[in-house]
């Protein structure tokens, strides 16, 4: 349905705005076939008819995409549609934006490009692509964002065989059918994004550093309190293994170090830096004599805890920096003798025995 064409000036005009019949002097924008205005009924939809051609779609296509940048260039004000900019991992949204239009002009030069239509507006040059059927280039889009050039798409392809209200109402609020290629606003959120990234990290790092210096103050603190009283109180310590009960496979645990508070002597600072404290000390079996050495770590960060090497087969203790009686977790532990660890592990099977036999008891 034809419902734009070129009057004898060479004018777009509508259907309803020139005169019924041979006398509107209209000529199809597409192939410039002489019209007849057909805008007396009351029932059928107003329009133009070729007089010699057959109506083909590019003459619609045509008739509607030059409607449609002449409306746009002619208007006082747009309605800019929301912009969603992502960047960095971050989301910013700008919502619709009624803006002023100084200036408006179609067919636009832009270096090798034509632009449909080009708006000096009151939020700077913005230009917009109009879609009836094929989209804006590859290599255009790529143009146009390399260049940073507000552009906006607008998809007319549902209009072809509606009304001009219809296309009008769709023009005036082109939220619906647009996409910008680039908004005019997207340096802008761009930088907004980078602001509150810098932000957060500044944040971040001034956190971290108040963290460091806690951390610090509470290793000290830690260290004082420990050659004061001369005891440290150790987690206890636990080896997984496998075990067989009546031929099925349970993984257990055998505990080869209670926890509690053990005695010792000749604490010493072995390497302070700002990232962490390394400590050594002797310790006392519970008759006063030396036991194995203990080593204490205290990382004032996650980097620093990951990049520890640990020392092989000794007790590594690392200061958690939580309250409690153990504040400390095993960064490694000495093997245990054959012995001490068989025990461990026949008590663990013997209680896991009596937790079975208690269940099938129970369950009966």
């Amino acid at each position: 349905m034809l419902i734009f064409a070129h009057n004898k000036l060479g004018k777009l005009v509508s259907i309803n705005d020139v005169p019924n019949g041979k006398l509107c002097q209209c000529t199809c924008p597409g192939c410039d076939d002489e019209l007849v205005a057909r805008n007396r009924g009351k029932i059928k939809a107003h329009s133009f008819a070729h007089t010699s051609k057959p109506e083909e779609s590019s003459c619609l296509m045509t008739a509607l995409h030059r409607f449609a940048q002449e409306y746009l260039a002619a208007q006082e004000q747009i309605l800019l549609p929301s912009v969603k900019y992502k960047h960095m991992g971050k989301t910013k949204v700008r919502p619709p934006k009624l803006v002023k239009i100084l200036q408006g002009s179609v067919e636009s030069p832009l270096d090798k490009y034509k632009m449909d239509v080009e708006l000096e507006t009151s939020v700077g040059k913005i230009f917009i692509e109009v879609k009836v059927t094929a989209n804006c280039s590859d290599e255009k889009v790529s143009y146009i964002k390399s260049n940073k050039l507000a552009t906006l798409e607008i998809d007319l392809s549902q209009f072809l065989e509606q009304s001009i209200e219809a296309v009008i109402d769709a023009l005036r609020n082109v939220e619906p059918y647009s996409t910008w290629i680039y908004s005019w606003c997207d340096e802008a959120l761009k930088n907004e994004i980078e602001k509150e990234i810098e932000a957060e990290r500044v944040a971040a790092q001034q956190a971290l550093e108040r963290e460091i210096k806690r951390k610090k103050t509470t290793a000290k603190r830690a260290i004082n309190n420990l050659i004061r009283s001369g005891t440290i109180g150790l987690p206890a310590k636990e080896l997984p293994f496998t075990t067989l009960i009546e031929a099925k496979k349970y993984q257990l645990q055998a505990k080869v170090l209670n926890a509690g508070s053990w005695r010792f002597n000749n604490f010493q600072v072995m390497i302070d830096t700002e990232d962490y404290i390394l400590a050594t000390c002797q310790m006392l079996s519970k008759k006063g004599k030396e036991a194995n050495k203990l080593f204490i770590f205290f990382p004032y960060s996650a980097e620093a805890l990951r990049d520890f090497k640990p020392i092989p087969n000794s007790a590594v203790l690392c200061r958690l920096f939580r309250k409690g009686s153990y504040p400390y977790k095993w960064l490694s532990f000495p093997e245990p003798s054959p012995h001490k660890l068989k025990k461990a592990q026949d008590k663990a099977e013997q209680a896991k025995r009596e937790s079975l036999e208690y269940f099938e008891n129970y369950s009966l």
